[in-house]
Order: structure tokens, then C-alpha cells, then sequence
């Protein structure tokens, strides 16, 4: 698989993961977890059960294309550090692993019918606790990408910086999430940082579908 083709892969990739984790994560799981409906949350998982699966197995989905990607962009930037581009993997892969085992609470709540509504809450809590966990990882493996992308020459530094930062973000944020997720502050700073940090990968995304790995255009000498 040449450069082009790895690029195209991982930009495809990271652009389809984007709308299953807004469908999923932005707009189904909040229908659930809702701490404030306790008594009822048993019974809205029943009454929405397709809504709920449908959620499972594009979180599912992103599991799998995770994975992948964290060989696609390991083989993308193999040639320009192979150290750091393996180091970056592992944190993705690790990261994956981690959010899995996150998914797994969230399986329980549908596969265990005889599971109260504070068990279902306290997988709910599990489920959160465990990945932010894992999105300190996942910090780490954006700003190692940001590193690989600014030893590139190819890659514009705006898009460097926008992976930094975001990497810096999810680090930060996710760090004071796993303190204490209930820091006055805390919704206020996750809310600002949403968007720099969603804009780190998709920016870098783009990139690699409309010019990663494509020849560099030198300039003539005749």
C-alpha cells in the first residue's frame, strides 16, 4: 500500500469515525444517560431499544476503525520517524482498548435484563470514568501525530498547531475529569475546548483525503 492510498484510508476513516461518534456519543447516548431520571432509565433503554443498539454498534464501529487507523497512520508516517510514528500507534491502540473495555457497561445495560435502575446508572458512570481514561491517552497519541506532522514538510503548520493544541486539550480536560469530574469549571472549559479539540483530527483528516501523500511539486530546473 503506497502513501497516497494510506493517506486516503486514514483521512476516510477518521471522517466516517467523526459522524459515528456524532450520532452515538453526541446525540444517542445523552438520551440515556440521564442521571436525573433515575427511576425510569431501565425503561427507557426498553422503549428505545433499536435508538440504543443502533448506539452500541456504532460505537462498536468506531472501535474497529480506531484500530485501523492506528496501523494507517503508523504506516503514513513510518518513513518520516519510525519511533515515534510506532510510539503513537501503541497510545492509539492502548487508547481503543481502553475505550472497549468502556463499551463493554454499555452492553450490559442492554444484554442484562435483570439489572436495576442504579445499576444501570453506576455502568452509565463506569462507562464515562473509564474513558476519559482512555481520552488522556488519546491526547497523547494526537499531539505524538502533531509531532510527526510538524517533521513533515508537506503538512501546512496551521494543521500542526491545531493537532498540538488538540492533543494539549484532551490531556488537560480529561486529566481534571478523572480529579474530579464535578470541578465548577470543568463544563465551562470542556464546552470552550470542543471544537479546537474535534479540529485537531478532522483539520488533518481533510488534509490527508485531499493531499496527503501525493507527490511534492518540484520545481523545474531547465
Amino acid at each position: 500500500m503506497n502513501k497516497r492510498k494510506t493517506a486516503l484510508l486514514s483521512g476516510w476513516a477518521l471522517i466516517i469515525m467523526a459522524i459515528l461518534a456524532g450520532f452515538s456519543i453526541g446525540y444517542a447516548l445523552p438520551e440515556f444517560n440521564q442521571p436525573e431520571t433515575l427511576g425510569s432509565l431501565k425503561d427507557l433503554i426498553d422503549t428505545r431499544q433499536i435508538l440504543y443498539v443502533s448506539m452500541l454498534f456504532g460505537l462498536l464501529m468506531i472501535v474497529l476503525l480506531d484500530l485501523l487507523v492506528s496501523y494507517t497512520l503508523y504506516k503514513y508516517f513510518e518513513e518520516t520517524s519510525k519511533k515515534y510514528a510506532l510510539i503513537a500507534a501503541a497510545a492509539r491502540i492502548l487508547y481503543t482498548l481502553i475505550f472497549g473495555v468502556a463499551i463493554y457497561f454499555l452492553i450490559l445495560n442492554a444484554a442484562n435484563e435483570d439489572l436495576s435502575n442504579p445499576q444501570i446508572n453506576q455502568n452509565f458512570r463506569l462507562f464515562e470514568a473509564i474513558w476519559n481514561g482512555g481520552l488522556v491517552i488519546f491526547g497523547v497519541h494526537l499531539s505524538l501525530i502533531g509531532y510527526l506532522m510538524m517533521l513533515e514538510n508537506t503538512i501546512p503548520r496551521l494543521l500542526v498547531f491545531f493537532a498540538l493544541f488538540a492533543g494539549l486539550c484532551y490531556v488537560v480536560v480529561h486529566s481534571l475529569k478523572l480529579v474530579s469530574a464535578n470541578l465548577p469549571f470543568l463544563s465551562h472549559l470542556e464546552l470552550g475546548l470542543a471544537f479546537p479539540m474535534a479540529l485537531g483530527e478532522l483539520t488533518f483528516a481533510v488534509w490527508l483525503i485531499a493531499k496527503g501523500g501525493k507527490p511534492s511539486k518540484v520545481p523545474s530546473l531547465q
